[in-house]
């Protein structure tokens, strides 16, 4: 919890709100409260913020905490509920777990170092829900799309492979037959570039080493690996003097160079323009921006783009899998950071994200576990 962390109070009684404060100041826990004296109240909190914990009475007016649980992680499906009462008994934590609360706590027994445990404990319980959840989704759409993605190039090898098999027999000549192979060809390489796809995807989830990494250095790769796409499309990139952060090579090349290939693929322009630069970031990190002159995105898709399998257009208008910009933002989430874009539709795309500094202490042999940032990243 190394973060500021967000939490509702919803307690009618001003004694008990306060008791709770003052638990968490001398438990240490960097956070700011949010009051609220019934349900209603704390309904109209999380439609104002994010919390990270919701701490509430099991006795409020109107609507007792049992139903506020539920009520509260419909508006937040994962934020971490604390069941409190003067009134505890182990009948009322069972129903308060079931209703979703991850941790139950009697008013009597709040002190700095109960309450700190419990709030500890129920924001791990919700980010491995979280996590849980999402792997489930994944999991769902993966089985989705190598249900359908695969399924047309397979049909297409297995249809094209059968009329060479009948042209052969009936004597057709070479160039014909070429050409059915070079479609058999086709197919196959669509098939390898998802699995391609689908390994990043999946990659960008494993426990890899964190070192001072030179963004300058990432970016001259990622230059070289798209040489021939650049070419192709007569695009322009120019680049500014890019930081050192902390992070994993490989996986900051594939995030950088995710970027910049969306931004020459999604272009309309008669020659695409790419330019990345850098500055300071929110609190201590580094913005790293991503401009184009691409055809842009709706307004209403800025935050869908990031999601898996999230495809804009229609088949065959673009190629894709829809799992570039997921994978950026995976990648930029286990490195502690975040990603997000502005754009005008027609104008172009400003995809920004956000990376950690190099610590002032940090020894250029020491690696770091990829974990760090995580926390962060839950939020």
């Amino acid at each position: 919890m190394e973060k500021t962390l967000l939490i509702l109070i919803a307690d009618d009684d001003e004694g008990d709100r306060k008791l709770i404060k003052r638990a968490l100041n001398h438990a240490g826990i960097d956070c700011e409260c949010v009051e609220s004296e019934n349900i209603e109240d704390a309904l109209k909190a999380c439609d104002k913020y994010a919390f990270d914990c919701a701490i509430l009475d099991y006795w409020l007016p109107g609507q007792d905490g049992l139903e506020g649980v539920s009520a509260l992680l419909k508006k937040q499906p994962y934020m971490a509920t604390i069941m409190s009462t003067g009134h505890g008994d182990e009948m009322v934590a069972a129903e308060a777990m079931k209703r979703g609360a991850s941790d139950y706590i009697p008013k009597t027994h709040i002190s700095a170092q109960s309450l700190g445990r419990s709030l500890k404990n129920a924001i791990e319980r919700t980010a491995l829900r979280k996590k849980i959840a999402l792997q489930r989704e994944e999991l769902e759409n993966f089985t989705r799309v190598l249900v359908h993605d695969f399924k047309s190039p397979i049909q297409s090898v297995q249809g094209f492979a059968y009329v060479i098999a009948q042209k052969v027999e009936a004597g057709a000549n070479p160039a014909e037959i070429r050409d059915y192979c070079n479609r058999v060809i086709r197919g196959i390489k669509r098939m390898s570039a998802l699995i391609e796809v689908l390994h990043g995807y999946t990659k960008a989830d494993e426990l890899v080493a964190f070192g001072k990494v030179e963004m300058n250095e990432i970016m001259a790769g990622v230059l070289s690996n798209l040489n021939e796409q650049i070419k192709e499309t007569r695009a322009v990139v120019t680049t500014g003097e890019l930081p050192a952060v902390l992070g994993n090579a490989p996986q900051l090349t594939q995030l950088l160079q995710n970027l910049v290939a969306n931004a020459l693929k999604y272009c309309k322009a008669p020659v695409p323009n790419v330019e990345v630069t850098a500055g300071a970031g929110p609190g201590n990190s580094w913005l790293i921006s991503v401009k184009d002159n691409g055809i842009g995105i709706p307004q209403g898709q800025l935050q869908e783009v990031f999601k898996p399998f999230k495809r804009l257009h229609n088949v065959g208008e673009y190629d894709g899998t829809g799992l570039g910009l997921a994978t950026c933002r995976k990648i930029a989430e286990r490195h502690g950071g975040k990603i997000w874009c502005e754009s005008t539709e027609g104008e172009g795309t400003t995809l920004f994200f956000t990376l950690q500094p190099v610590p002032v202490s940090y020894e250029s042999s020491k690696l770091v576990a990829a974990q760090v940032g995580s926390e962060q990243s839950q939020a």
